[in-house]
This record gives C-alpha cells, structure tokens and sequence, in this order.
C-alpha cells in the first residue's frame, strides 16, 4: 500500500563524465537508454541521500551497472551490513487469495505424500468460509494427495476446491505379516476424520491486522486482556485510521472489561509495520507515569541531522482509545517478529518497573528503520533504511530472545513431536498462550517433568511454510518502516 508518496525527479543528474558515456561519434544516443537506466538513477540518487550507510554506495559511477533489474541493482549498491533495505512493486490492489497459510509436513504412511497444517486463516476469507481452523489438516486436495510437484497449485491456485481432513491423534501401528501378537504398539500420525470441506474460488480479502482479540477470566477471577495484532498497519488507503481505531476500541474493551494486570500481546506473525502504530499501542499497554516521556529516539545520517526525533509516549494519539496503565506485559515472539514489534518490546521494557516476559522463540533482531519512496511512472519502491532506532534509554540491543522456562516451540514437546496444543489463537489451550496464562496464575513452569510416554515417538519435521498472498503482506510488515 502506499505509504507516502514522494512528487520527485524521475532522471536525477548523474555525473557530466558518466552521461558522456551515451554520446558516440558525435551522436546522441540518450534517448535510446534514457528509461532503461532511469529507475536505477532514481534509486541511486534517492540512497545517495537518505541511506543510513550512504558511505557504502560506489562512489565511482563506472561500478553501477544501471541496466540491472530494481532488487539486483540494490544488493549490488547497497553495504554488506545492510540485510533490511528492500525494494517492491507498488500495487494498486492486493492479490486474489483463499486466506491461508500452512506449513507441510510428510505423510507417514506414503513417501511421496504431505499432509498441510493449518496456521493461519484470514477472517471472511474463502478458507474461513469453508470452516478451516489453525490447528487443522488437509489430507488430500480433490482427489489428490499433496505432493511437491502439485502442491503450489493445489493450495496456492484460485480454483474451488474440496479439501479432504484429518486429525493428528495417537493410532494403534499395524502389524507386519508374520509378526507375533503382543501388546499393541501406538504412534501419532495423521489421519482421515471423515471431513471434506468445501473451499470456495480464491477472492480478494482484507485482513485485518487485529486479528483476534478476546478477554479470558481464569480460576481466581482475574481478567487477561489477549491481542493477536498481525502487522502494525495503520488502516487502508480509503480509510487511514481504520486499524488503528480498531487498536482504539480494544483498548476501551478492556477497560471496561476490568483488565488491569494482565494483557498476552501475540506478535509471532508479525513482521513489523509503520513506526505511528508503534507508538499508539505503546501508549495504550504502558503505565501511566510514563505518559509523555520518550519511548524511544530515531538517529539519522549526517546528510539528515535535522530529522532526529524522540519519540514519546504520547497522550493525544489515543484519540478515542485509553492508556491502561499496566505494570508490566506478556508477548508472544517467533524468528518472524521483526522490526516494529521488536521496537515496541524494547521500548516498553524497563527491567523492575515494566518487565516484558517473552514466550515463544528468539525475534530477528531489527535496531533499524527504513522508508519508502514510491517511483510513479514505473511503480516500484525503494525502502532504504535510513536511521537508527534507540529504546528510552538510548539503547538498541538486537535480538529479543525469551528466558530459558519460556523458550518453547509450538509443535514440540519435551523434544519430541506433538500438535495436540496447535489450536486457533485466543483458545486458553493453545500453547503459546497457555504458557502465559500459566505464569499468570501460578501453574508454570511445573514442579515436575511432564510425562512423555504418550507423546509422539517420532519427529513431524515441517519441510515448507507458505504464506498465501493475502492483504496482510501487502499493506504491512517489512520491519519497521517510517511514514
């Protein structure tokens, strides 16, 4: 989605000793390559001045090869350091999508076969429709097993399809001939559940970044306010505020609702967003004596001194939303929260006065922003990263990774394979967030070692995740990103 759109000069002035390069035997042979080279000029010029690293850019015009296409001239120009910068193709409107994401894993029973786990399902989307869950399997697409040479049509085309279910449970192993009698011996597999579900034509859909809210009220009465935010997108191009006004209402939800403690922020998908969202989420989930002191600083390059900025906790882009003033937060992290989640951690963190307890799994790493600016004639993008950021107490540390009782993986336990707990988000058995509302009332980390003998003796290794086009990864992410 457009962001912001720069009104600049699409043939920045090269070099009096480069453009003579296009002058031969005293013809003008400009006009030739002029559109060839143009969109790589503009991103050169653009780096020149916004990029963080500019010093790293060829200095020598004789080492830019303009003839390249818009991500190869990037990795080529760009410093070795530099992972984040990225490049993309403006869209006017997202892609058709059936609305979910899966991850495979092999069949046990035929070699050849997969079967697809459920991850992650788009509210009013054909797959929501058709009744898909996170937590479910697809056995069979039609008449057909998944198989890696059909599989990116099968689950990632536009047709209807029927999708045959099934269920990972704990089955009896069958016997080989000549084997004697015994006691039975079990394994966990996935298996037919007697389900075909009707998966309508693929469609544009619009996901919001909200993507599940809810409040739980455990034994003792306590109140826990959970959030499972996707992207820090701010709203639409026809509507500007309409997520951010969604953040708004969930924050007066829990007011009311007399959630005071507790609040379960679930980042694991979330690949970042728009620095704005950062800051009106930090300033419903902090504490009130925080309100209106810095939540974090911006360092620019020395070209763009005067862009500087301290970010504060700011009162007045609540709006119509509510500072909860909460004493300390519980997040749900994975290697995908990037960028904008990992900036709101950092910021809200304050070791005894707010403590941050992370669930999940180690974040990229991210201490840095980029910006975009959209080329009009060829619609592309370039997002250089062009500052540093720092937390309240001008520190950047890098990656986010949980304390060793609250490192734990969805799809495993005790080591060993296990998918009875990979439920839709919000259900208080899902691991994840049992985990937190374990801590929360008292009942994790166990006394005693949970018992494995019925858990499953072999691993399930996801070999693929796939994320199907979608809105989502059309109007967020990309780390943290300057408006």
């Amino acid at each position: 989605m457009m962001t912001k759109v720069r009104k600049i000069i699409l043939m920045p002035a090269l070099s009096i000793a480069f453009i003579s390069g296009f002058f031969s035997c005293g013809v003008d042979r400009w006009p030739e390559y002029a559109h060839q080279i143009a969109l790589d000029s503009w991103m050169y010029d653009i780096m020149q001045q916004n990029y963080l690293w500019y010093q790293d850019l060829p200095s020598d015009n004789n080492d830019l090869n303009l003839f390249l296409d818009p991500a190869s001239f990037l990795s080529k120009v760009k410093s070795p350091n530099d992972s984040y910068s990225f490049v993309d193709s403006v869209m006017e409107t997202p892609l058709p999508t059936y609305g979910f994401d899966y991850s495979l894993v092999r069949s046990v029973d035929i070699d050849t076969a997969y079967n697809a786990l459920i991850t992650y399902v788009i509210p009013g989307s054909p797959a929501a429709e058709a009744g898909l869950m996170r937590g479910d399997w697809i056995m069979k697409v039609d008449t057909s097993y998944i198989s890696k040479r059909y599989e990116t049509q099968l689950l990632q085309g536009t047709e209807a399809r029927d999708l045959v279910m099934g269920v990972w449970k704990k089955v009896p192993v069958e016997p080989e001939e000549g084997e004697e009698g015994g006691e039975t011996a079990y394994q966990y597999k996935v298996v037919p559940d007697n389900r075909t579900l009707d998966l309508p034509a693929a469609r544009i859909v619009e996901d919001n970044p909200v993507h599940q809210t809810k409040i739980l009220t455990l034994d003792d009465g306590k109140k826990v306010g959970y959030i499972m935010y996707n992207s820090f997108t701010a709203g639409t191009k026809a509507d500007p505020e309409k997520y951010n006004d969604e953040l708004r209402k969930v924050s007066q939800e829990f007011l009311a609702a007399g959630v005071q403690d507790y609040v379960v922020l679930d980042l694991r998908y979330n690949a970042g967003g728009s620095l704005d969202c950062v800051q009106l989420l930090g300033t419903i989930l902090t504490s009130g004596e925080r309100l209106n002191k810095p939540m974090a600083y911006l360092e620019y390059n020395d070209k763009n001194r005067d862009k500087n900025t301290t970010i504060n906790f700011d009162p007045q882009v609540l709006k119509t939303g509510v500072n909860l003033n909460l004493p300390g937060l519980f997040v749900i992290t994975s290697g995908t929260t990037a960028g904008a989640p990992e900036m709101l951690i950092r910021s809200l963190f304050l070791e005894d006065s707010y403590p941050v307890i992370a669930i999940g799994s180690t974040t990229k790493g991210q201490t840095v922003a980029t910006e975009q600016f959209i080329n009009e004639e060829f619609l592309w993008s370039v997002n250089p990263v062009v500052c540093t950021v720092y937390n309240s107490t001008r520190d950047n540390w890098g990656a986010i990774a949980p304390n060793n009782n609250f490192k734990v993986s969805e799809t495993t336990i005790d080591g060993v394979a296990n998918y009875s707990e990979f439920l839709p988000f919000g259900d208080p058995n899902e691991r994840l967030l049992k985990i937190a509302l374990g801590v929360i009332d008292g009942t994790y980390p166990p006394t005693t070692n949970e018992d494995t003998e019925d858990k499953a003796k072999e691993q399930f290794k996801i070999e693929k995740n796939v994320i199907s086009p979608a809105s989502r990864r059309y109007t967020g992410g990309n780390g943290l990103r300057i408006q």
